[in-house]
Parts: C-alpha cells; structure tokens; sequence
C-alpha cells in the first residue's frame, strides 16, 4: 500500500499568500485600473502605458455643448409650452434645428420624477442613429444645447407614477418647432 502525503500549509505561509494577494490587487488597482477607467495615475507608469487615454471622452465631431442658460424671467423665454404625459407612458417633444445653431432650455414637472432621454437625430437618417445629450430620471432639467448635427432634437419623457405628470418647457433659441411626435 502506497502512503500519500498531502502537504499541510501553516498559518503563517497562509497569512503571507493573503497579504500578498491584497497588495496585488491595490497595485494593479493603483497602476493600471485607476489610469485606465478614471484618469487618476500617480505612479505614471498608466501614462507610459497609454493607459490614461483609455480613460478620456473621445472626441468626435458630433460632441454636443450642454450648459446652463442665463436668465429665469418669462420675458427670457421665447416659447412656452405645458405638456401632459400620462399615467405610465411616454412621450416625444421634438424641434428641428439647423447644425451649430443653439436651443436654450428649462423645463420642470408638477412636482413628480420622469425618465428623459433628451437626445438628437440626424436629418435624413434611416438606421435608427440618435445621440443622446443627457439622459437621467428628475423633475426638471435645463440647459444650453449647441447642435453637432442638423436633425430632430428634444426630449423623451417616461411616466411611469399612477396618474398624468404635467411638464412646464421653456425654451428659446434658432429652431422649429416640431412638437409632440
């Protein structure tokens, strides 16, 4: 009869291997990871390794400008419309805008949450494309929009509360308006 010998690793060779395991880890996470996904490299050995491009927004020429239009008076606005979106449904409200023209815009709920998309299409398009400029659930939202394309823009608008949510939308700028698609 043959004896195996199964060989017993001691607490000690056990504790090592953990430590050794976690300082892997926070090195990589450190090295390669940190560069990689968030920019972030103090080793710079991310940037040697090009690793730190991985982690920039890619540039492209149909990179939209959002930010927060100037001016909260009625007078301010150059069209004003309240749109009611039912009780779990949705629904489109669209301008067409020439490419590099600008859309101001602010618009707010009755008090209620809504999943939008606002987002874009391209004139004459028939894949489906669209580029979606922001996209989140809240009760109002605002902001600058310069068009990277000439198309469709504006906004979709979930409902997904019991009962009818009524959003006020404010906006001004070079457009036409499309309206409720």
């Amino acid at each position: 009869m043959t004896e195996v010998i199964v060989p017993v690793q001691s607490l000690k060779t056990l504790i090592i291997s953990i430590v050794c395991a976690i300082l892997l880890a926070l090195f990589i996470l450190i090295a390669f990871v940190g560069p990689a996904e968030y920019g972030i490299d103090p080793t710079g050995l991310g940037k040697k390794l090009g690793l730190t491009a991985l982690a920039q927004t890619p540039q492209d020429n149909t990179k939209a400008v959002i930010s927060c239009p100037v001016g909260e008076n009625q007078s301010d606005w150059q069209d004003i419309v309240i749109i009611t979106v039912p009780a779990k449904s949705g629904l489109e409200y669209k301008f067409h805008i020439q490419q590099g023209d600008e859309i101001a815009y602010a618009w707010l709920s009755d008090g209620s949450d809504l999943y939008f998309d606002f987002h874009g299409e391209p004139a004459g398009d028939k894949t489906g494309y669209f580029k979606s400029y922001r996209e989140s659930t809240a009760s109002h939202s605002n902001g600058l929009l310069t068009t990277p394309f000439s198309g469709t823009h504006g906004w979709y608008w979930r409902n997904d509360t019991n009962k009818a949510v009524q959003i006020t939308l404010k906006t001004k700028g070079q457009y036409q308006i499309k309206g409720l698609i």
